[in-house]
């Protein structure tokens, strides 16, 4: 079974701090609301998997499990890459 890689869209609530820096606070998918809780890694990248627009890429905890989260300022979205086997 070959493994692929899908865009999952999503939608988040940030905060634009006074120095512009965008900092997302909860994100929800499904209809459930998920918080947060740390933020611990922001860069410039593109996941090789999905066609994106130089995002940013949001290293994140989430119920305490670490997870990667995109910004696309050009379309402005937020996406989630899900690995889906066919």
């Amino acid at each position: 079974m070959a493994a692929k890689y899908k865009r999952i869209p999503l939608t988040v609530d940030a905060l634009f701090l006074p120095d512009g820096t965008l900092k997302p606070q909860k994100l929800i998918y499904n209809e459930t609301v998920f918080e947060i809780t740390r933020i611990f890694g922001t860069r410039r990248h593109c996941p090789r998997v999905v066609r994106s627009i130089a995002p940013i890429e949001y290293s994140v905890i989430i119920d305490g499990i670490e997870k990667q989260i995109y910004y696309e300022e050009d379309t402005n979205t937020w996406f989630s890459v899900k690995e889906v086997y066919t």
